[in-house]
């Protein structure tokens, strides 16, 4: 049986809006809804429908209001950036082939429920996507409503399922919104009945009208009420009712869904920089996401038998430029016309040959400096090649890490989802990086970012891929042993918690835990959720003075993460042919420039509490070696002291003095002796927190003080330090001005942001636009300085090895008669990979663990 698909699109899209953080192009258009719509319909489209229509409500008065004036009246406004993405929205689909459909003085339901009934009258199966329950009326035998739940989740209605949740058939789902009302929709209903009043009573008597003529039977205030609001109640079924034959201007077969047709919304979704969804458009010859551009053409020569291999590689040795690529095939270029596919897996063991044969065979030009080779992730290239004993050299170009400095805020995750958005065409092989290369180098350069990319970003990866190899080394039996000590403390803790709550239960379970504090120990809760009262870490906290519960709670939750993350999950993650952790180096992923590291993510873990940093004892110096250890001090508060000229602030560092010592003393106007611990902790916090554009809300929370006296400490500040004041105006100012800010050397960060029409969202542009720079310029120099400590290790001959980056820390494991030359190396290439008005500090500890170097 065919089926029709139609969606509510007002719903989705606002759904989507608020679900998703925003989102936006370099030039300010907002992308967020439109990201998450097609997120959900890129998921419909699986379900291979037949006809697919997306409906609207248009803007204007509709037949409801027309009978109750008041209907959606105290609707809050649709926010603006909401607002501009609809007709974006409508236009994108347009592109895409699928049918959109308004009605005027009708509402999107309406288009619903009159295109379900005609599908049905057509044999035709309909599937309603739509957030809004009122659609659950339209439910029958051959029409079901997909409701979206949480995120990433749905739930599918048929006459069972409704039965099952409300009790009742889809035509007594207007009797219960008579009863109860829509606050929504500005519909009454019956003041004082709510949903589990409402279904006892249609469970009793059947019909809304049917309750309204038994009401006298009713006793006390309900017997009242429903007296009362008789024709208040009718008047909202009324309201309730979908129109099943709205004067829609096309039928059924003008809705029939072409999937191939999708892929001419991809230049628009190009151009709205929604590029992790081009992937997603539906694949086939015939749906390339994008128009080939004019001399796109590539010749494809497949290599698939020994003498084939051999030829190919001989033509390599005297290329000047050779691109690569691997997926399911190994491909190679040198030209960006011809392109030679060698496809690897079941197909080249069929022709006689392994991998070890192909990469052997191409040892030659693989490992020729003279050879400029064009990559996307070199880094993931030559863990390939590592496995068959090849080294890559002589990369000049990485699409991924170019990318990654031309739009730091949106970088493509493909080099397919790069192609597609800068050429036009949907190669995803080498011959696109030649040309790739083409276009984006001058763009580097054009944007002052070259000595970035070839200083600091294209050798890091190197740099990155070493240390990803090497690992760090860990102690099993010590994870093991405190795991164990660990959940024994859990253990006694939980029981106690048992035994002030009267009763077990799953600590862990929100739900539960909600139960437990604010309905059995009648604690306050703090604020709420859309599933109910929060019981987040900020929620417990503030109730730890109210009940001795609480902290037992924060411990339990605290020992089970620390426990099961970094406990139990390091020891699953160590391999057992080393004894090493190895995890990966993200170069690409956050728009300051900061490295992340992920599987497992070793920058995570904790070092503000005494069991957090406990868990560092297990991680250890190779056999005979000893770990040393650098970690800048201040960094970014120096980095703001010479970026915001600020005399006092230079003067202070220069002078090396206690930094939030001499803050407080010159923002509180005491003598440097006499600042109190108090006084000082303010200072840390105002330091740090102009960093990152603190508020004096969130100023007020850190300390416990009242935002007044937080706004006072902010003001007294900037007072005191003019040039940091100046720097915060004019970095805003030049975000403003430019459309985006950057680092000392030369990282941009787009501000697209700034010009959004939501106050929160330039809000936070402002504050990105003040601590981007730093967190930046800190991010630049750490990288800087690894390259730099790498090239000496190397060039000295030196057995050390540089094995983890965290923030900004770096880890050299070194042979015990190294240890101390490594540690001056190490303090030299730090402090001295930039000249700034103040001094870079180092400070460097030699250990067995990593607990001891701290």
């Amino acid at each position: 049986m065919k089926k029709l698909i139609v969606i509510d699109g007002n719903n989705i899209l606002y759904r989507a809006y608020f679900a998703l953080p925003s989102m936006m192009t370099k030039s300010g258009v907002p992308t967020g809804a439109i990201y998450g719509f097609l997120s959900t319909l890129f998921k419909l489209v699986q379900e291979k429908p037949d006809y697919l229509l997306v409906a609207f409500d248009m803007h204007g008065p509709t037949f409801r209001h027309a009978q109750y004036d008041a209907y959606k009246a105290g609707r809050a406004a649709t926010p603006d950036d909401l607002r501009a993405q609809v007709p974006l929205m409508k236009k994108l689909l347009g592109e895409m082939g699928i049918a959109v459909c308004e009605c005027p003085r009708f509402e999107a339901d309406d288009i619903l429920g009159t295109f379900a009934r005609i599908a049905n009258e057509g044999g035709v199966d309909a599937l309603l996507v739509t957030g809004d329950r009122d659609a659950l009326q339209l439910i029958g035998p051959n029409t079901h409503v997909l409701m979206p739940k949480k995120t990433n989740e749905t739930v599918e209605y048929d006459e069972a399922l409704l039965m099952e949740q409300y009790g009742l058939t889809p035509a007594r789902m207007p009797d219960l919104k008579g009863l109860m009302g829509d606050s929504s929709d500005n519909l009454p209903g019956i003041p004082g009945v709510g949903e589990k009043t409402a279904r006892k009573l249609l469970d009793k008597y059947g019909t809304l009208e049917n309750v309204l003529a038994h009401a006298g039977e009713e006793k006390g205030a309900l017997q009242k009420k429903l007296l009362d609001g008789a024709e208040s109640a009718r008047m909202s079924y009324r309201m309730g009712i979908i129109d099943t034959h709205a004067p829609v201007q096309f039928g059924l077969e003008e809705c029939a869904f072409e999937p191939a047709r999708m892929a001419g919304g991809a230049p628009m979704m190009q151009e709205l920089e929604l590029r992790s969804l081009l992937s997603r458009l539906p694949k086939g010859e015939d749906v390339a996401p994008g128009a080939p551009l004019e001399g796109n053409k590539i010749t494809h020569i497949r290599v698939d038998d020994a003498g084939k291999l051999a030829a190919l590689a001989q033509s390599l040795s005297g290329a000047r430029r050779l691109a690569l690529h691997i997926e399911d095939t190994l491909s190679l270029s040198t030209d960006g016309a011809t392109q030679y596919d060698v496809v690897l897996g079941a197909t080249l063991l069929d022709a006689g040959l392994d991998e070890n044969q192909v990469y052997t065979a191409l040892r030659g030009a693989l490992e020729n400096e003279a050879i400029e080779k064009l990559v996307f992730d070199a880094k993931r290239f030559r863990h390939i090649l590592a496995r068959f004993g090849v080294k890559l050299a002589g990369v000049t170009f990485d699409a991924m890490l170019t990318d990654y400095l031309l739009h730091a805020i949106h970088p493509a995750d493909t080099l397919k989802t790069l192609a597609t958005e800068r050429l036009g065409f949907s190669e995803s092989g080498a011959a696109a990086l030649l040309r790739l290369a083409d276009s984006m180098l001058p763009e580097l350069a054009e944007k002052g970012l070259t000595w970035l990319y070839k200083e600091v970003e294209l050798p890091l990866e190197h740099v990155l891929f070493d240390m990803e190899r090497i690992g760090f080394a860990l102690d099993a039996d010590v994870l093991k042993e405190m795991s164990a000590a660990f959940k024994a403390r859990i253990d006694a803790i939980a029981e106690q918690i048992f035994s002030l709550a009267g009763e077990r239960f799953n600590i862990l379970s929100t739900k539960q835990l909600r139960t437990i504090l604010f309905d059995k120990l009648q604690l306050p809760p703090w604020k709420k959720t859309k599933s109910g009262y929060s019981t987040d870490a900020e929620t417990l906290e503030t109730l730890a003075d109210k009940h001795e519960i609480v902290p037992l709670i924060i411990e339990y939750r605290t020992l089970s993460k620390l426990c099961s993350t970094f406990l139990d999950g390091l020891v699953a993650v160590i391999r057992p042919e080393s004894g090493r952790v190895h995890t990966r180096f993200n170069q690409n992923v956050t728009a300051t420039g900061r490295i992340s590291s992920t599987e497992p993510n070793l920058q995570n873990i904790p070092v503000r509490t005494e069991l957090g940093r406990e868990i560092r004892k297990a991680f250890v110096a190779s056999k005979g070696n000893l770990l040393v250890d650098a970690d800048y001090s201040q960094i970014e508060l120096r980095l703001l002291a010479h970026m915001s000229g600020d005399e006092g602030m230079i003067r202070a560092f220069c002078e090396g003095d206690d930094i939030h010592r001499r803050t407080a003393s010159e923002v509180f106007g005491v003598p440097f002796e006499a600042v109190t611990g108090m006084q000082r902790s303010a200072a840390k916090a105002v330091n740090f927190g102009i960093v990152y554009g603190i508020s004096d809300f969130g100023l007020a929370r850190n300390l416990g003080i009242t935002r007044k006296e937080a706004a006072r400490y902010i003001d007294l500040y900037l007072t005191r330090y003019p040039g940091i004041r100046r720097y915060m105006l004019e970095s805003v100012e030049a975000g403003k001005r430019d459309g985006y800010v950057k680092t000392l050397m030369g990282r941009r960060r787009e501000l697209p942001e700034l010009q959004s029409s939501n106050y929160n969202t330039r809000s936070f542009g402002e504050r990105v636009a003040m601590n981007m720079p730093i967190q930046g310029a800190a991010a630049d120099i750490i990288k800087l300085a690894m390259v730099r400590v790498h090239q000496r290790l190397t060039c000295e001959g030196l057995r050390a090895k540089l094995i983890l980056q965290i923030h900004d820390e770096l880890i050299i494991d070194a042979p015990k008669d190294e240890a101390e030359h490594v540690a001056a190396l190490l303090t030299e290439c730090m402090q001295n990979v930039i000249q700034l008005s103040v001094p870079l500090r180092a400070d460097v500890k030699i250990g067995r663990s990593w607990f001891e170097t701290k």
